[in-house]
């Protein structure tokens, strides 16, 4: 509660009184109850009756608020009787609201527990689903951030703590020559960083004060189930894990990606897969598309002069992947002997599985062709509408706009007055000139974009081969 000024503040100035008006800064209001005086008794039990309504549930703390209200209100507070109205005011009850009331209670809290117990099946049911979609487990992800950092000359595991549960975090030095040397990474470490950069505060003064946080693969949690302070769970969409991740990309297509890679699985024959990344071109050489296909295929060395590699059905591609994945998981190799076998048919077996990857072309141009076409279509109509708008504003304040008239009467108001009229002369011409601007992009523009969606060429370029060598061969 806030007073409009405090009295006991007064300041004498020049003979006369003056109030500081400065706000109490707390205010307590109590009242005293003397057990001898017959209202108190009575407002004691109404104030107990009305903390017991507060906690009831449903209609009846309602019910029984109107009939307290109404039996003082009509027979007011007898001095003789204080104790007995109280009482009455103290065992007031309505049984059947109040069952009603509990009733209601029941059902809502057995509704709310149904809903909530959909919702967990629900959420681990999409939980579930976005770990087939993405694939990544927290070892494997921290897996490749080491190895991305140890490319760079970085040690993750000198960083490493154990916080809270047994939760392993990791420091990284953003001082480490490896980052100093290339500016961009700033941006990665500015994600990790204790606190949002201020309104106003120079860059480098925020890099300077606020340190970098560690970082954990998995949820940081402390013993007593609340958060590690000062760490980051990263994630494959976190900028400093994608910015790690990109130099794989990046090398893959320094080197043309046309790379052989074995590694041992847990699949019970020797299987191959062949990459290939199709690309679509527009106008200008502009590519507009770009996916990685894949085929698959059992490997064999032996014959192979008349008995191509074939490749193999929607069924044994899938069971493929999901040993490549099982195989990048084990991460091994088979020894020199078997690599050097293996290799010794790359190209002979990219030219038994090219076929494969060139009949599905052209059914990924076509529709591509015909996505991409649709896409410039709806740019196309959606710039048409912003220049239509654009010209409708622009005719509307025409129509609107006023010219400024003169008054004589004041030489300031004049020169101002003559100001208003250049620039609105200036401000038609503008409008003009925009206006047959908008003309001709109505025109030109649309059909540009269209063009541009347009798909030109395409190409298809082998990119990488994947063994599978079983564990036990």
């Amino acid at each position: 509660m806030d007073l409009p000024w405090n009295p006991s503040r007064l300041e004498q100035r020049n003979g006369r009184i003056d109030r500081k008006l400065q706000p109490a800064k707390e205010v307590h209001c109590r009242y005293f109850v003397y057990k001898q005086r017959a209202e108190d008794i009575v407002l004691q039990a109404l104030v107990e009756k009305t903390g017991t309504i507060r906690c009831e549930l449903g209609a009846s703390g309602q019910v029984l608020e109107a009939r307290i209200v109404e039996r003082l209100a009509s027979e007011g507070i007898h001095t003789k009787s204080a104790k007995q109205q109280a009482a009455a005011i103290l065992g007031e009850s309505d049984q059947e609201h109040q069952a009603r009331a509990q009733e209601e209670m029941d059902d809502e809290t057995t509704a709310r527990r149904k809903r909530v117990d959909k919702d967990l099946v629900e959420l681990r049911n999409d939980l579930e689903k976005s770990k087939k979609a993405a694939g990544i487990d927290p070892a494997e992800l921290r897996h490749v951030t080491k190895i991305a950092l140890s490319r760079m000359g970085v040690d993750l595991d000198s960083g490493h703590a154990v916080q809270g549960q047994n939760v392993d975090t990791f420091m990284i030095d953003p001082e480490h020559e490896a980052f100093t040397r290339d500016p961009s990474w700033n941006l990665a470490f500015d994600d990790l960083r204790v606190r949002r950069r201020r309104s106003g505060e120079k860059l480098h003064e925020w890099r300077r004060d606020s340190k970098v946080r560690a970082i954990a693969f998995e949820p940081p949690i402390n013993d007593d189930d609340s958060d590690v302070a000062d760490v980051v769970q990263t994630h494959l969409e976190h900028r400093f894990v994608r910015r790690l991740l990109s130099q794989f990309l990046s090398y893959g297509f320094q080197s043309s990606l046309n790379r052989a890679t074995i590694i041992t699985s847990p699949a019970a024959q020797p299987r191959v897969i062949l990459l290939a990344r199709l690309s679509l071109y527009g106008p200008g050489a502009t590519r507009l598309h770009s996916e990685i296909l894949h085929t698959t295929a059992t490997w064999t060395d032996v014959d192979r002069a008349t008995k191509p590699l074939r490749p193999l059905k929607k069924e044994g591609t899938e069971n493929t992947l999901r040993e490549l994945e099982d195989g990048l998981k084990l991460n091994r190799q088979p020894g020199e002997v078997i690599i050097k076998r293996v290799t010794a048919m790359t190209l002979q077996d990219i030219a038994d599985l090219r076929p494969a990857l060139d009949e599905r072309v052209a059914e990924i141009v076509a529709h591509e062709t015909a996505e991409l076409a649709k896409i410039g279509v709806i740019e196309a109509k959606s710039l048409r509408d912003l220049l239509e708008s654009q010209r409708k504003r622009i005719l509307a304040t025409q129509k609107t706009a006023a010219t400024p008239t003169f008054d004589f009467g004041d030489s300031l108001a004049k020169k101002g007055q003559a100001d208003e009229i250049r620039q609105f002369e200036q401000d038609k011409r503008h409008w003009a000139r925009k206006l047959d601007q908008i003309e001709r992009d109505l025109i030109d523009e649309p059909q540009r974009i269209i063009d541009g969606y347009q798909v030109r060429a395409h190409r298809l370029e082998p990119v990488g081969i994947v063994y599978l060598w079983p564990q036990t061969n």
